[in-house]
């Protein structure tokens, strides 16, 4: 049944029958258990240090994403990246549903409307802000969306345990990093946001249909608190981003 609205991105179809189903052309080949980064180059440093395999791929026309075995002590799991956006991001869970994983822990970084945060600050994001408009294609039109209750409680008694300083908090997921204006951060913060991003909203919607056990782990960025954008070099963090990886190994192997 198809709600309507004045405004289509907040149409929504109660339909749980999609023309495209990703599991009726892929197969179920994958372990459990799931990272997902957006880190590239630390990812493939990892892969070349541990001599991971491919052993399957994301397709899309503009490029192909490798997915890699790694073994660790509970067992295996693989280790991928996602496409940029909450188009893309939706698209890398369904499709990695569809092969076989069941459970996700997700890695990446995030610009901070926090005054005077820290580069390489953690964040666990417990809600995201719905400023983007795929998320509203999976649940009804809501202004937020929660991700899933039970993993994040795993995910903040394991940094916990390992002693990882990390705060909890909303995010803003936006789909216009060229929109941020002082006004609208002003706005989102005021709400509870201490970061933005560009995927959460829809990971959280896509693990919130499916019922999919999924965390989301980020880091504090870029600056983007005041009237002027400070880039704080955050994607140079090499040790902040190598290190966010391996605590996204960990935590899954507790889920």
């Amino acid at each position: 049944m198809i709600i309507k609205n004045k405004y289509p991105v907040c149409e929504h179809d109660t339909s749980r029958n999609p023309i495209i189903n990703p599991a009726d052309f892929l197969t179920k080949t994958l372990p459990e258990k799931c990272v997902i980064t957006f880190f590239s180059k630390e990812l493939n440093q990892l892969v070349g240090d541990k001599q991971l395999h491919i052993i399957e791929y994301l397709h899309s026309e503009v490029l192909d994403i490798p997915i890699y075995e790694y073994d660790t002590p509970s067992g295996k799991i693989c280790i991928t990246m996602a496409f940029c956006g909450a188009p893309g991001a939706a698209v890398t869970l369904e499709e990695l549903h569809a092969m076989g994983c069941n459970k996700f822990i997700i890695c990446g970084g995030a610009g901070s409307i926090k005054k005077d945060s820290e580069v390489g600050e953690i964040i666990v994001p417990v809600a995201a802000v719905r400023d983007e408009g795929t998320s509203y294609h999976y649940l009804e039109p809501s202004r937020e969306v929660e991700c899933h209750k039970e993993t994040v409680e795993t995910v903040v008694s394991c940094l916990k345990q390992m002693s990882i300083p990390f705060t909890t908090g909303k995010t803003w997921t936006s789909d216009a990093i060229y929109r941020e204006t002082p006004d609208m951060v002003e706005l989102r913060r005021n709400e509870g946001c201490i970061t933005v991003e560009m995927e959460a909203a829809a990971f959280f919607a896509v693990s919130k249909y499916h019922n999919i056990p999924l965390a989301q782990l980020l880091y504090a960025g870029d600056d983007v608190s005041g009237e002027k954008w400070d880039s704080r070099d955050w994607n140079n963090q090499k040790s902040v981003r190598s290190n966010l990886i391996l605590t996204a190994i960990k935590l899954i192997e507790e889920l």
